[in-house]
């Protein structure tokens, strides 16, 4: 049984925080001046913000107007900056033609590496996440193979409810948080078949 496992079986829901490689943390952070959250082991985390994993089709971008349109520098930036202060390994491409912004690099959850990439969206919906590699997500079973639980039919990550996503406020960040948060509980399922948590419902003060 997992810490958090433990922890909700008694009533008890916990804030969840990324290291900038990807690995899930609980304990020992502490906020600093700034208003950064800094753990005593790996230094920066991220927190996972209010999220619940689900599945189905990944809805197709609304093309509204030309990228230069869509892509303002300040929007952009505000994306690039938070990256920059919590993933700081991955690379940024950024939007060119019809192309959109978009971040790559490796999350670590301390029992897999996944190569992944943070894509964000013309229409300003929930950025779509993929893992990369050609690395099926799933198990065999039997003479079959499992796909994982929380997939797009696509096979991109379902990290959240496109409800939970809010574009004024999150940024690819918190989608990346999302992300590694998501590949914890993948790992997870892999050896014992059952996924450990359903999303994070705590809000981190």
């Amino acid at each position: 049984m997992t810490i958090a496992a433990l922890l909700r079986h008694h009533g008890v829901n916990v804030p969840r925080f990324v290291t900038v490689d990807g690995r899930v943390v609980f304990d020992d952070v502490t906020i600093t001046g700034e208003g950064e959250y800094s753990h005593a082991t790996f230094g920066v985390v991220t927190p996972v913000a209010k999220h619940t994993f689900h599945g189905g089709v990944e809805g197709s971008d609304v093309d509204s107007g030309s990228v230069t349109e869509r892509w303002a520098d300040d929007e952009v930036s505000r994306h690039v900056n938070a990256m920059k202060r919590s993933f700081p390994n991955f690379t940024y491409l950024p939007p060119e033609n019809d192309t959109s912004p978009c971040w790559f690099g490796v999350l670590d959850t301390g029992r897999g590496s996944f190569h992944v990439a943070i894509i964000l969206r013309r229409d300003r919906q929930l950025p779509r996440v993929a893992v990369l590699g050609g690395v099926r997500l799933g198990i065999p079973s039997g003479r079959r193979w499992q796909p994982s639980p929380h997939l797009y039919d696509n096979g991109n990550l379902c990290v959240a409810d496109g409800k939970e996503w809010i574009p004024e406020e999150h940024t690819a960040a918190t989608v990346t948080a999302w992300a590694a948060h998501w590949l914890a509980a993948y790992t997870e399922w892999r050896m014992t078949r059952q996924w450990p948590v359903e999303g994070v419902q705590l809000e981190v003060a």
